[in-house]
Formats: C-alpha cells, structure tokens, sequence
C-alpha cells in the first residue's frame, strides 16, 4: 500500500510557505521588468521583438510566479477533503511551441505547468486525509498514487524553469544596456502589466495570458477566480522596485529546488 509521508509532508508544507513568499518577490521584478522593457525599450529603439514581445512575456511570467506562489500557499493548509473517490492529475505540457519566439514565453508556461502540478498535488493530499479519515484503504492508496503523479509533475516543471530561468535572465543582460530603469514610472508599472495580465483574470485574461494559456495542454485548474486580486504583489507596490542584476533570482530557483527534493520522497512503500 502506498502511503504519504508524514515527516516529508511536514517539511514540504514549511518549505512551501516560505517559497510563497519569494514567489511573490519574484512577481514583482518579473512585473516591474516587463514594463521596463515595454515603456524604455521600444523608447530607446530595442524593437518589437524584444519591446513589446519580451515586455508582455514577463508581465504573464510575474502572474504565472505570483500563481505558483498561491498554489504553494494551499500546501501548507491543507485541510481533509471528503470527495476522495475523484482523482486529478496533472499532464500540463505546452503544445506546440511558445507563443513567440524567447524563453521568457516557455518560462511562463512553465510557471503555470508547475502551478497546476501543485495545486493537483495539495487535492491529492487533502482527499488522502479524507479517505484515511473515512477508513477508506483504498481511496487512501489511490489518493498516495495521484500525490506520487503530481510531485513528479512539479519536479518535472520546477527542472524545466531552472533552465529556462538561465535563458530569461540571458535575455535581460542583453536588455539592460538598452533600456532606463529610472525612466518608467509606477503608473506604468501597473497599466503595463494589467494590459498582460488583464484586468480579471477569471473573466478577461489580457492577450498575453490568453496566448501562453493556449500554448498549454492537460491542465487541471486554469480558473482563477479564487484569486483575491487586492492582493497581487505587482499591483500592492507603492514604489517603484530597485534594478535588478537577474530577473529570476538564485534563491527563487534554490528553494524551487529544495522542494523538489522533498516532493520526490513525499510517497512510501508501507
């Protein structure tokens, strides 16, 4: 019979709210870049590509970051579920390609992949407690299998962004001597990122969001209703962050891959 453990589930659910709140940090230099590159890159001649394109990837890469933030929060409360005899996994994988051409698309995808895994993951678990609750041996071994599944789906994802994120933090290197930081503004900050984002999700995801969402198949949850929208880190700020050197950090990547270990071993044998 397989079985979660518990020692691993502890650790993971106190390794998951402290990388929710980096992935917040993480959506605000992604968001605060991509209107950068919008507003001062095309200003100053950068082109379309790599103005306009890789300004609206990073605004959908700063929600994707605040939304795998958001589903990690759920793992560390994860309440007994009842409805134990349905069963999800994740299977998101992109499609056919980015959306345009640039790794700060795929890293986006990416994110949502991984965003998906993990809310998938925390169901699986919270109807494992349900069914060990209900003495429901068989629901439970079903419930431990689909936690297997979607911890692999994340580790599989969270690999795939650590690679990604080398691309995505290439392509700001080559940005950052084009472009003036000090040049935009907060306003539009927020307005940039809205256009990408859109004003709710839920019901009028903007173009950007629409196009990566696309690109994206065999996801479990793509609705973002539950998200409380006075809460995203981007649209919070009331000042303008500082430059960044990198646009995904070493500790965002660091505690992504610290969870990836512990998920790897979340499922036992008895």
């Amino acid at each position: 019979m397989s079985e979660v453990n518990a020692e691993q589930r502890a650790r993971a659910k106190t390794a998951a709210a402290n990388m929710a709140v980096t992935a917040n940090d993480t959506a605000v230099v992604l968001g605060a870049a991509g209107a950068v590159v919008v507003v001062a890159g095309v200003a100053s001649g950068v082109g379309a590509l790599a103005g306009v394109g890789m300004g609206a990837a990073l605004g959908v890469c700063s929600f994707g970051a605040w939304w795998v933030g958001n589903r990690y929060q759920r793992l560390a409360n994860d309440p007994p579920r009842e409805d134990f005899d349905e069963v999800d996994e994740s299977n998101g994988q992109i499609v056919h390609g980015s959306s345009a051409p640039g790794g700060a698309w795929e890293f986006a995808a990416s994110q949502f992949i991984l965003a998906d895994a993990s809310s998938a993951l925390v169901t699986s678990l919270e109807r494992y407690d349900g069914a060990l609750a209900a003495e429901q041996a068989d629901a439970a071994t079903r419930q431990a299998e689909a936690v297997r599944h979607n911890a692999q789906a994340a580790i599989d994802a969270i690999a795939r962004i650590a690679e990604l994120a080398r691309v995505v933090n290439q392509d700001w290197e080559m940005a950052r001597p084009s472009i003036d930081w000090s040049s935009v503004s907060l306003q539009q900050v927020r307005e940039t990122y809205l256009s990408a984002r859109g004003e709710d999700p839920a019901t009028a995801p903007g173009e950007p969001l629409r196009s990566v969402l696309g690109n994206i198949d065999g996801l479990v949850e793509t609705d973002f209703a539950e998200l409380d929208l006075d809460l995203d880190p981007v649209m919070s700020l009331t000042e303008m962050p500082g430059e960044p050197s990198v646009l995904v950090s070493q500790e965002y990547l660091n505690e992504l891959d610290g969870l990836s270990e512990l998920l790897g071993s979340l499922v036992a044998e008895e």
